[in-house]
């Protein structure tokens, strides 16, 4: 394109090139000076600024050639120019590539990769360094040579991290610098790098940057950098006062030389230049930002120059207005007058640089233009604050005329730089006539320290080094310079962290440069062009003397980047301020000062928020203003409030304008902080004096000085006065007293006068002191106290604060006298109460100093013994704030004497008054502190006292009586006599002792067994006050003493109930009895000692009688557990004091009172050993009771302690016997046995019975070695009789055989049983042949010891060799027993070949098969002689014992004999026969002879299982068995008491019957048997389910065959009323019900009341249609379902509760659930259970469940419920219902009639029939909702064709009643109007759709519907319309008919009432 020609790119596009090339340009070039700013257009033709005119644009619109853009040079790695690329290790390589990336964690994660290099290099030096030769030559190893090599690249890339946004990035980096420069050949290589290699603008690249890492705004960071910097980097000597170098003692050390030549000495042009890239990076941190962070490649700029236009015409930006002009080239742009142009601000859109840098996922994005702006300069401001402080110093006139100073000094006196200090706006965004010129900077165009508070606080920190090194005066542009930019910035500035910074060096420049307020005026009138002038004229006037300044102007290329924003700011500024500085200028008074204005609304806002810190500096701030601002003279006229802040013009004067901004923060409610408020006043004080002295001392006053200042001194103590008194000014009184006095001392010092006037102005109050305001009367008192102890007596203050004093508290005294004299006894209090409270108050103020005055004393004094009750009833504070300062003052010698005759005096007083007013008189006399001195005189007090006392004991006191006496006993010195004392304390102890005796005896019961306990006295109040007493350290002795601490004993450790929350008592007694047993328990004085001795024998005596008396309800157990461990202050031997000795246990225990025997021959069936027969019970005796409570507590005691027990072994023979009485009790409940009565504690002897097993196991655990042999030899032998008692075990086990032996007792035996269970744990075969042999010497003496052993043996010890023989010899002698001896001799024989049989199960063979046949042919024998008998014979016979012995020995022969036939399977089943005849669970004799013949069956069931033979022969006798167990199951025993061998024989025999053929069951076989659903066994609940099951089926079928026969309808099939018992119980009694925390016997009813529920659900599977709508109608008629099942269903599930509480069924699946795993124990077992009923409930009743909703008025439970159905059942049942109708064999005429389609939609829950007739096609839709069976299902015609309206409505209609539970048909005639209800069953969709199916092919196959319910198919029985009328030919369902003729009572036709039949 040719030169001229318009370019065809468009504005856009040139635009963006332009940019791109200013930007490319600066880049490349960064020696390049920074360009000037654009100037501005001129105004064009039109005189629009800044506009052209059409033509005009249109001339300059022409189209120019636009070179192609050249790339600039690219900033090239050092990798790849100087070929580290291939000298360093590849992986290293890739790591410091990874540096140049601009992913923050890719950066990040390559710098952790490089710190592990340099560790490693350390690493590797340090080695080195420690096995080096120190003559060999120094080599460094190879990782510190790849770390000196890579240097270069870290110093490349290290600007960019250390200035990274990132503060991660930026904290890795300095890590790396300091490891990096602590390696010794690294920091060699760094040094030489800076001294010869590096150029200018690279070393002043990275030190730069390096320093302001060093001060970075994050402190670790920086804490990191400064410490790298320190090491390395340091300044000449003669630059400054860096002494890193200088040794502390004079010389160097040859290491410290060695450092000093590794550290890298800063040159003045290196200072210069740091300090200049400092600079530059304040002005435009942007510029830095950018040179680090090159952008893309962009495209150089391109000009437009018009064609045509007139010489000179102007060019506009490009882009200004919209018009397309050429911007001017950046290489054009200079800089104005040598300065460099700092950017804009930074707020504005970021960078293509900064874009570039910010990788995807960077952090840094979170870090905005400003935020970035302000960090750099943040570290920008510290490294010149560094240079300051270690490189400069203005001490002398050469040291400040140097270069650098010099040079510094210029750049310091730039008027942009300081705007860091102003946190205001920039100047030229400030608007003309804005009132808020104040918030603007004045004295620069830009502002960088607006919002940018660490900015400001590290400018002002700056300051304050500044004038720190300067200790002089600065240079006069710098002095200028700063006046303003401090002054005009730390007034205005409102960040509290800023504040707290500026503090310190404001004032230290204020102090230091005085005149800064004048500078700063002068400045001002010039509009600040001054400023800038001076530093213009500055710099280049040293042009040519600073050799620095080429430097300077060059620049380093660091922040030369023209095209920022900053420099635009800047640039602009510098041409366009002056008219807008002119127009602030004119704007304000030439006489006054805009930093004090500024100063002024500083202290009108409360010192900008921080009072604390601004109020302290405020004195020196306006002591250095200059008169000519804030003058010296006073105002003219008085200032009683100041003046208004409307009237602060240049009128007012300024000490005016000054108090009354100084009192704006109170009006405002600035000051309502304490300290703030303090602040204030101090300052306020220090001000005022401060005018009054200035004023004062001057010559230049008014005509009458003094009088103004009285005026003003007047005026501002008054409203001082007003403010305190209002609470306005929130300080403290004596604060503000000491601050006021303080200022008044020094007011004194200026003059008398002015001292009386600001003291009247003060105390306005004093002549009336008690008709004041009660602020007042708080402030009068404290500020006159603290004048009159600050001011000397001899003063002219101390004598007017005196006089002030007396004038006030005799006014006090005598108003109070005259209130007193002439009001009555009504009104006292109320006319008394000012007076006396304002004395009150200056008695507590001056304290006892107060009565020092004589005469105020002794007229106080007469006032309060005249008038003792009227005083203390107006005020009591006033009677005790008498009796403390009276009894401490020094002027009379009487002082505690007065108090003691006034306060026996006011005693009496009170004890003549009435109850009532002397409680409410005495009440605040007892909570106050009285002084020490003052007793108790009154004798009217004491009897007062003793009658309070009498009534709180006998328990009718009120209660303020109470907590009366309480206080008083407490403290009773003051109040009480010693004698009335003494009297009290008697009472006390004697009622403590009654209540003890008489409590002991039913120590430990709960209080709600006590019953009615009249005529004990509660121990609870008498304990508070004995307590109380006993603090106050009163102390008990003597007799009384004894009995009081022998009963607070017993009331603290052993009255107490353990068992229950608060003991018995309230928690208060207890606590109140062990603190007064504890106080004296650890007294150590002789004489407590011995009574502690008494006392402990007193206490052991009646405990042990406790123990074992019969007659009191205390458990022994609770007095051992109160006992042990032995309370304080006594030792208790339980064994030796408590309990009974070892003679006295053997004595009760063989005296024969205690029964010997079982309780019950039932106990057979559990113990093999024990005798099926029993002697009666014995009956109860004291021996009984007293052996049972001895017992129980030596367990109770040996269960605590184990070594006590494992010492004492022959206690464990009686703790034993004590288990075996508890077990009995246990297994056969309600048995009197005489030890445990029927009704006590079940828990408590659960509890009993497993200690005892815990005790046995822990004492018989361990067996010596030779315990069996030395037993059995020393039974054995000569003298067995003669037992040495050692302690040992055999011993023990020696006394235990003894004594079975020697009476062969079951109770004794049993005992021995359970120790040689314990025994034979680890014996051997020998030891068990040793007790065989025993047992066989035994056999004939002992049988029943005999039996024992050898059980034992069998059961616990090895097979020993000799028992198999002894086994056969038993067996053998059998032949040898006559018939008459059997139930003697044979049945003992019996019984130990039983008691030898071997487990079952084991592989032991019982007897050889020969034998075995021979003992049955002796049994055989025996029962053939007792049939003979019963035929005529005499004998004995065999009886019920020797039956029940011989079915336990067939138990054992069966599996021998399963294949001998013989006759002896004959008698075996004889024998069954006979004892399930005999046998009956209510009768608790035969249970052992059931049990065993059940166990017996079941063996030959098991083993009939295998054996042919045998299975026949048991087939045989099969049903005649199983029907006699099935009777016995049959009987109720829930009225019985518990026993566990009935509850045994009830599973067995339900194992055998639980699968009894249905041939055996009847419909009565489930009302019979319903009750083994409410047993108590889990396993009886699950085999009673499941016969009751096959009981439900059968008598379901029982009632369809008689229903079905049954033409009369007599056959109502109900519920059976067994069953309707269970259901109708309700399980949570009144109560929520909580499953988890239920005993095991509640989860037994909760299940068995499940299960009953199963089986009702279970009776109508396979019922007819009669049956299930009988059933569905008792049920209804009984409201069973919503009175009982929905309630307790739901409680289970936690639907009433709600919330949390309700069951999630997410997991669990509700359509069936196996019985199997049920388990009562577990609450999610029974709530499974409960969610399967209900859906059960929904599938079987659903319009019962139905009917609840609709009578269920709780709104939330009915939404709770139809939520809970809907979210867990409904889906289920809808998806079984849809499936059905898919099923082809579900309903056979939905799948054959022709011309029928049946459409399932599973998503809408809806089911369609169409029935297609000539191409039209009848529709009917079914659909279900959400809930269903909740709510009714929808049937709708969608398409009726062929057929009337009313035919297709009784269609419908008949489909609803099929579905639906209940049908209702309305049958309209023109006579009558019926409702016919049929209940029916509850149908399925697919039945509904097979009767609309039905009826329509029979409509059109010409079939007649039926005239009463208008269906053809009968919706009861599925029938047609066959009954015909023969009057009018109708046709109508036989059970339509029947229900007409049984609702109408008529046999006549419905239509034409002719007589049908």
């Amino acid at each position: 394109m040719t030169k001229g020609q318009k370019s065809s790119a468009s504005s856009g596009t040139r635009k963006k090139n332009a940019r791109k090339a200013a930007q490319a340009t600066h880049a490349s070039s960064s020696t390049a000076p920074p360009p000037s700013p654009v100037p501005k257009p001129l105004k064009t033709k039109n005189g629009k600024n800044g506009k052209l005119s059409k033509r005009e644009a249109k001339e300059q619109r022409k189209k120019v050639y636009i070179p192609p853009t050249k790339p600039a040079p690219p900033v090239l790695d050092p990798l790849d120019t100087t070929g580290l690329a291939h000298l360093l290790p590849p992986h290293l390589v890739v790591v410091l590539r990874a540096l140049g990336k601009k992913d923050v964690v890719t950066r990040g994660k390559a710098i952790e990769e490089l710190a592990r290099w340099v560790d490693e290099a350390i690493k590797e030096e340090a080695v080195q360094d420690r096995d080096r030769d120190p003559y060999e030559e120094e080599m460094y190893g190879e990782k510190s040579n790849v770390v000196v090599k890579m240097l270069p690249v870290w110093l490349h890339r290290a600007p960019v991290l250390f200035t990274h946004p990132a503060r991660r990035l930026r904290h890795l980096s300095a890590s790396l610098q300091l490891s990096i420069l602590r390696l010794t050949p690294a920091r060699e290589s760094f040094i030489a790098w800076a001294n010869d290699i590096a150029s200018q603008d690279e070393l002043e690249t990275v030190l730069g940057t390096w320093a302001m890492l060093a001060h970075d705004t994050d402190r670790g960071v920086a804490g990191i950098g400064i410490k790298s910097w320190a090491e390395v980097v340091s300044t000449t000597p003669n630059l400054g006062s860096d002494t890193q170098s200088q040794p502390c003692d004079g010389s160097i050390s040859q290491l410290q030389h060695v450092q000093s030549q590794l550290k890298f000495i800063l040159a003045p042009r290196i200072i210069i230049s740091l300090f200049t890239f400092a600079h530059r990076t304040v002005l435009d941190p942007q510029g830095l930002h950018m040179y680090l962070n090159p952008g893309p490649v962009a495209t150089p700029a391109v000009h437009e120059h018009p064609t045509q236009g007139k010489k000179g015409a102007p060019q506009e930006k490009g882009g200004a207005q919209g018009k397309k002009v050429a911007p001017t080239p950046p290489q054009s742009q200079q800089k104005k007058s040598g300065r460099y142009v700092p950017p804009t601000s930074e707020s504005k859109s970021p960078s293509p640089s900064l874009q570039s840098d910010r990788g995807t996922g960077d952090s840094a994005s979170e870090e905005n233009d400003s935020d970035r702006a302000g960090r750099l300069r943040v570290g920008a401001l510290g490294l010149v604050q560094w240079i300051l402080e270690n490189c400069l110093s203005f001490d002398s006139a050469a040291a400040a005329a140097s270069p650098v100073v010099t040079t510094i000094t210029v750049f310091l006196s730039s008027p942009a730089f300081w705007s860091t200090l102003h946190p205001g706006t920039a100047l030229q965004e400030a608007r003309l006539g804005s009132n808020e010129t104040h918030q603007t900077c004045p004295f620069a165009a830009v502002s960088f320290g607006q919002n940018q508070p660490q900015v400001r606080q590290a400018a002002w920190a700056l300051i304050g080094c500044l004038v720190r090194r300067a200790q002089g005066p600065l240079p006069e542009p710098l002095s200028r310079m700063l006046s303003t930019a401090v002054l005009r910035s730390a007034w205005i500035e409102t960040e509290v962290a800023v504040r707290a910074a500026l503090g310190v060096p404001l004032l230290l420049f204020l102090r230091n440069y005085p005149h800064a307020w004048a500078v700063d005026a002068d400045s001002a009138i010039g509009g600040y062009k001054n400023l800038e002038d001076a530093g213009i004229k500055n710099k280049e006037g040293d042009d040519s003397d600073s050799d620095s300044e080429s430097d300077l102007e060059s620049g380093s290329g660091s922040g030369s980047d023209g095209g920022s924003d900053d420099g635009k700011e800047f640039a602009d500024a510098q041409d366009a301020p002056a008219d807008l500085l002119h127009s602030q200028k004119l704007r304000k008074p030439p006489q006054s000062s805009q930093a004090y204005t500024e100063f002024l609304q500083f202290l009108e806002l409360g010192c900008s928020g921080s009072p604390v810190e601004g109020y302290a500096m405020v004195l020196v701030v306006i002591a250095g203003i200059p008169e000519s601002i804030f003058p010296a003279s006073f105002p003219p006229r008085s200032l009683a409030r100041g003046a208004k802040m409307d009237d602060m013009s240049s009128e007012v004067h300024p000490i005016t304008r000054f108090l009354t901004s100084f009192w704006a923060p109170l009006d405002a409610h600035l000051l309502d902080r304490r300290a703030a408020a303090s602040a204030w006043l101090k300052a306020l004080s220090e001000c005022l004096l401060f005018i009054i002295r200035r004023g004062t001392e001057t010559h230049e006053v008014t005509t009458q000085p003094m009088e103004d200042a009285k005026t003003l001194l007047t005026s501002q103590f008054s409203r001082l006065w007003i403010e305190l008194v209002t609470k306005r000014l929130r300080i403290e009184e004596i604060e503000a007293a000491g601050i006021v006095v303080g200022a008044l001392g020094r007011v004194g010092k200026l003059g008398e006068d002015l001292f009386n006037a600001s003291f009247d102005a003060l105390f306005p109050s004093i002549p009336n002191p008690v008709h004041t305001s009660d602020s007042t009367l708080d402030l009068a008192p404290s500020f006159l106290h603290v004048f009159i102890t600050t001011f000397a007596p001899d003063t002219h203050a101390g004598q007017k604060t005196r006089g002030a004093v007396e004038a006030y508290t005799q006014r006090i005294v005598e108003t109070l006298e005259f209130d007193l004299r002439t009001s009555d006894q009504t009104s006292t209090e109320n006319t008394v109460t000012g007076p006396l409270t304002t004395l009150i108050k200056v008695m507590d103020t001056f304290g006892p100093s107060l009565f020092n005055d004589a005469p105020f004393a002794a007229r106080t004094d007469a006032l309060f013994l005249a008038h003792p009750v009227e005083l203390l009833k107006a005020s009591a504070q006033g009677v005790l704030a008498y009796l403390r300062h009276r009894s401490g003052s020094s002027c009379q010698a009487g002082g505690e004497l007065q108090t003691q005759t006034f306060w026996t005096e006011l005693l009496g007083a009170i004890a003549s008054c009435p109850r009532n007013t002397a409680l409410s008189l005495l009440s605040p006399l007892l909570d106050a502190s009285l002084p020490t001195h003052i007793r108790g005189m009154s004798e009217t007090m004491d009897e007062l006292m003793d009658r309070w006392v009498g009534d709180v004991i006998a328990t009718g006191a009120p209660a303020a009586n109470e907590t009366t006496v309480a206080k008083v006993l407490s403290c009773p010195a003051p109040f009480l006599s010693s004698a009335g004392l003494a009297a009290i304390a008697s009472a006390l102890s004697n009622s403590i002792a009654d209540f003890a005796e008489a409590r002991i005896r039913i120590a430990g019961v709960p209080s709600a067994q006590l019953g009615d306990l009249e005529g004990l006295v509660e121990a609870g109040p008498i304990l508070g006050l004995m307590r109380k007493l006993v603090g106050s350290g009163y102390e008990f002795i003597g007799d009384g003493g004894v009995g009081i601490y022998a009963g607070v004993f017993l009331l603290a450790f052993v009255i107490p109930c353990d068992g229950e929350e608060d003991g018995g008592y309230p928690e208060k007694v207890v606590e109140d009895a062990k603190a007064l047993w504890s106080s004296w328990a650890f007294k150590d004085s002789g004489r407590e000692h011995g009574m502690r001795e008494v006392v402990g024998a007193l206490v052991k005596q009646r405990l042990k009688m406790v123990v074992i008396d019969d007659k009191v309800e205390t458990r022994p157990e609770h007095i051992i557990r109160s006992i042990s461990p032995s309370p304080a202050g006594i030792y208790i031997d339980v064994l030796a004091d408590i309990l009974p000795s070892r003679a006295e246990y053997d004595a009760m225990l063989d005296s024969g009172a205690l029964p010997s025997s079982s309780i019950s021959p039932s106990l057979a069936l559990l113990d093999p050993t024990l005798p099926t027969c029993s002697s009666s019970p014995t009956p109860s005796n004291s021996t009984h009771t007293a052996y049972t409570r001895a017992t129980s507590a030596l367990l109770a005691h040996l269960s605590t302690s184990r070594s006590v027990a494992r010492s004492n072994l022959w206690a464990l023979r009686h703790v034993l016997t004590l288990g075996f009485y508890a077990n009995e009790y246990l297994r056969v409940e309600g048995v009197r046995s005489g030890i445990f009565t029927v009704g006590g504690g079940k828990e408590d002897i659960k509890d009993v019975v497993e200690k005892v097993k815990s005790l046995t196991t822990y004492l018989l655990g361990r067996i010596d070695e030779d315990v069996h042999a030395k037993a059995v030899s020393t039974l054995m032998g000569k003298k067995a009789g003669v037992i040495g008692d050692d302690g040992s075990l055999a011993s023990f086990v020696i006394e235990v055989a003894q004594h079975a032996r020697e009476k062969d007792r079951v109770r004794d035996t049993a005992v021995l049983g359970i120790v040689l269970q314990h025994l034979f744990a680890d014996a051997t075969k020998d030891d068990a042949d040793l007790w065989l042999g025993l047992a066989r010497r035994l056999e004939k003496t002992a049988p029943q010891t005999a039996i024992t052993i050898l059980a034992a043996i069998t059961a616990y010890a090895p097979e020993p060799p000799k028992l198999d023989r002894y086994r056969n010899e038993l067996a053998a002698s059998l032949l040898g027993v006559r018939p008459s001896a059997a139930p003697t001799t044979g049945l003992t024989i019996i019984r130990l070949l039983v008691a030898t049989a071997p487990d079952p199960e084991s592989d032991v063979v019982f007897l050889p098969q020969q034998r075995a046949v021979n003992v049955i042919k002796v049994c055989q024998t025996w029962v053939a002689a007792e049939d003979d008998e019963e035929d005529g014979d005499d004998g004995d016979g065999v009886n019920e014992d020797v039956e029940s012995a011989m079915t336990l020995v067939f138990f054992h022969l069966a599996p021998i004999l399963q294949n001998v036939p013989g006759s002896h399977w004959e008698l075996i089943w004889d024998v069954v026969e006979n004892n399930l005849e005999n046998c009956s669970l209510e009768d608790s004799a035969t249970l052992t002879t059931l049990g065993r013949t059940i166990k017996l069956l079941m063996a030959i069931e098991d083993l009939a299982s295998t054996n042919k033979p045998l299975r026949a022969n048991w087939e045989e006798k099969k049903s005649p068995i199983l029907a006699l167990i099935r009777d016995i199951v049959a009987v109720d025993t829930r009225a019985i008491p518990y026993s566990e061998p009935r509850a045994l024989c009830r599973e067995l025999a339900l194992s055998v019957v639980q699968d009894i053929p249905s041939t055996m069951m009847t419909e009565r076989t489930l009302p019979n048997m319903c009750h083994l659903l409410v047993d108590q066994s889990q396993e009886v609940q699950r085999m009673g389910h499941h016969l009751l099951q096959n009981a439900a089926r059968k008598r379901t079928e029982h009632y369809v065959i008689e229903s079905a026969v049954d033409t009369e309808d007599v056959v109502k099939p109900k519920l059976p009323t067994e069953l309707l018992a269970i259901l109708q119980q309700s399980l949570n009694s009144g109560e929520a019900l909580d499953l988890d925390d239920q005993l095991t016997t509640r989860n037994m009813d909760v299940s068995g009341y499940l299960l009953a529920w199963m089986i009702t659900f279970d009776l109508f599977i396979g019922a007819s249609l009669k049956v299930r709508s009988d059933y569905f109608n008792h049920m209804r008629s009984l409201d069973i379902i919503s009175q009982h099942f929905i309630p307790n269903i739901f409680d289970i599930l936690g639907l009433f509760s709600g919330g949390k509480q309700v069951f999630k069924l997410d997991v669990w699946a509700v359509d069936e659930f196996y019985l199997d795993t049920v388990n009562p124990g577990s609450s999610v077992s029974l709530q499974l259970l409960a969610a399967h009923l209900y859906h059960r409930a929904l599938l079987t009743v659903p319009a019962l469940i139905r009917s609840w909703i609709s009578d269920c008025t709780d709104k939330q439970l009915l939404t709770r419920v139809v939520e809970y159905t809907s979210s867990y059942f409904s889906p289920g049942i809808i998806k079984a219902e849809l499936a059905q109708v898919r099923q082809p064999d579900a309903a056979p005429e939905l799948t054959t009639t022709e011309n029928l389609s049946v459409k399932v939609s599973p998503a809408s829950g809806e089911v369609t029939a169409s029935y297609t007739v000539d191409d039209q096609a009848l529709e009917l839709s079914i659909r279900m909702p959400s809930d269903w069976p909740l709510h009714r299902l929808e049937v709708r015609d969608t398409k009726m064709v062929g057929v009337s309206e009313d035919k297709w409505r009784a269609w419908v209609l008949g489909v609803q009643q099929v579905v639906w539970q209940q049908v209702t048909l309305t049958h309209w005639s023109e006579r009558y109007h019926d409702s016919l209800v049929f209940p029916s069953k509850n149908g399925r969709i697919v039945d509904g759709l097979t009767l609309f199916t039905k009826n329509v092919t029979l409509h059109f196959a010409g079939q007649v519907e039926c005239a009463i319910c208008y269906s053809i198919i009968s919706v009861m029985d599925a029938s047609l319309p066959q009954k015909p009328c023969k009057t009018c030919k109708n046709r109508f369902h036989a059970s339509c008919l029947y229900k007409w003729f049984k609702t109408s009572h008529s046999s006549s036709c419905p239509l034409c009432r002719s007589d049908i039949l």
